[in-house]
């Protein structure tokens, strides 16, 4: 079916909006911490991983073990792993939490095309589509269960996630908009809506569209911000605790 130009203009103009809100491009491209290694996140326990395995970890009473050994800490080091694994546990799973940003305001999108529409049935298609990318999303912080800060992650952001989202975001367009038409063509057969009406309702949405966006955009950037600024707490935090135990400078987490 070949694709009208006021069918593919719109919803170029809905979605891109969601691509380029999408938070961990947004975080990636604003935050200037590199993540050097794998952190997991289980039972209240932190550990930093590699080749794999985990070879740094502080266990819920904020002991600290170096390849599988426990370290002996004095007050003033108790007290500093204590501080540096509770912000780690508050902060970094807010990362997860962006991820769904950008997932968040394609359905609002979605709903709002619905709405003024009147055709929710045409869209469990779609909506199935994002609730299958929201999963993915989940999953890379959370492959089994357990929170994972990847390696890197803010560099592979800008690249692999941001064709992930983009290739999510193509399906839910042709899928969204090709039931849409069918919808609306079928109204247009029965004399319930001109194309002069169409027109005007396409222009109608597309305003609501852009002030949704508008308002959308400044809380996903206003939120990366805070984010990003606890992970660069973060690494001066760790700084400090490395001065204070040099054993875990090995194990380093974040690099400003």
């Amino acid at each position: 079916m070949r694709v009208n130009p006021l069918k593919k203009s719109m919803m170029k103009t809905a979605l891109a909006a969601a691509i380029l809100l999408s938070s961990n491009v947004a975080l990636a491209k604003t935050c200037p911490v590199d993540v050097q290694h794998d952190i997991h996140i289980a039972d209240e326990q932190v550990s930093v991983y590699q080749g794999g395995q985990a070879k740094m970890w502080i266990d819920p009473q904020n002991q600290v073990f170096v390849d599988g050994k426990q370290l002996e800490l004095n007050t003033v080091q108790q007290q500093a792993v204590e501080a540096y694994s509770q912000a780690v546990k508050t902060y970094l799973p807010q990362v997860a939490e962006l991820a769904d940003d950008g997932v968040s305001i394609a359905s609002d999108i979605m709903n709002e095309v619905a709405s003024r529409f009147d055709s929710g049935d045409s869209f469990t298609g779609v909506k199935t589509l994002i609730a299958d990318y929201s999963q993915k999303a989940h999953d890379k912080f959370y492959p089994e269960g357990e929170f994972v800060m990847p390696a890197n992650i803010f560099e592979t952001a800008d690249t692999d996630w941001r064709q992930e989202f983009e290739q999510a975001m193509k399906h839910v367009s042709v899928e969204s908009m090709s039931n849409l038409f069918s919808a609306l063509t079928e109204k247009m057969k029965n004399g319930e809506i001109s194309f002069s009406e169409l027109q005007q309702q396409f222009g109608e949405m597309k305003a609501a569209i852009e002030a949704k966006v508008r308002e959308r955009s400044g809380e996903v950037a206003e939120k990366a911000g805070e984010v990003c600024e606890s992970i660069k707490g973060l690494a001066e935090e760790e700084q400090q605790l490395h001065r204070v135990i040099p054993e875990l400078k090995e194990y380093q987490m974040f690099e400003i």
